[in-house]
């Protein structure tokens, strides 16, 4: 986060503040060497500077990485997809191992604290609907996850990599539930981080 000039993005205020993006050919090339080692994929600085390549996921992998997890506990890759459908999977089927289980956004228990992740679905023509039931899927789909950082009151603080071409730290608005609330994005899950 620092590296990328804490960048900021306030949702429920659309306020943004941007320090640097992957447009730079020396931060596309920190993605390369940094996110892609760890997550995998060998695009060119030219592929993330033209936003062909979406890099989020191996930031996220490359996060956790440097949170101390290893690949045998979380499942680095180019695509969010493959470590909510793990962490769903290890909730029902019951691993007590698992460093995450899946919860579905708004479901009791599952209210969003700080070492969690927090997942949305993207993509065009995407809806609320759809991304429900993304929860349930067996096959990978576009997706984007961010860890939360801290909770306080009615606000949400999520760390997610390119977020605005950027790493960058977004500010959510909760409920009285404590889940969040934002009509901005498809959020769909919560990866309860559980401290095994």
């Amino acid at each position: 986060m620092k590296h990328w000039g804490q960048s900021k993005w306030d949702v429920a205020a659309d306020i943004t503040d941007i320090e640097h993006r992957d447009d730079d050919p020396m931060f596309a090339q920190y993605v390369i060497d940094k996110y892609c080692s760890v997550g995998g994929g060998t695009p060119s600085v030219n592929a993330i500077q033209n936003d062909e390549y979406y890099w989020s996921a191996v930031g996220m992998s490359a996060i956790m990485k440097g949170a101390g997890f290893k690949a045998k506990e979380f499942p680095f890759s180019q695509r969010h997809s493959k470590f909510i459908r793990h962490f769903v999977a290890a909730r029902e089927a019951g691993l007590q191992a698992a460093a995450y289980w899946g919860f579905r956004l708004n479901e009791p228990g599952g209210e969003p604290e700080p070492g969690d992740l927090v997942a949305c679905a993207r993509g065009g023509g995407m809806t609320q609907e759809k991304a429900d039931k993304l929860f349930d899927a067996a096959r990978g789909y576009e997706s984007h996850t961010d860890v939360v950082v801290a909770k306080s009151g009615n606000r949400l603080e999520v760390i997610g990599c390119n977020v605005l071409d950027s790493v960058t730290r977004k500010t959510l608005s909760m409920g009285p539930n404590g889940h969040i609330r934002d009509s901005k994005h498809f959020w769909f899950a919560v990866l309860k981080y559980r401290d095994v």
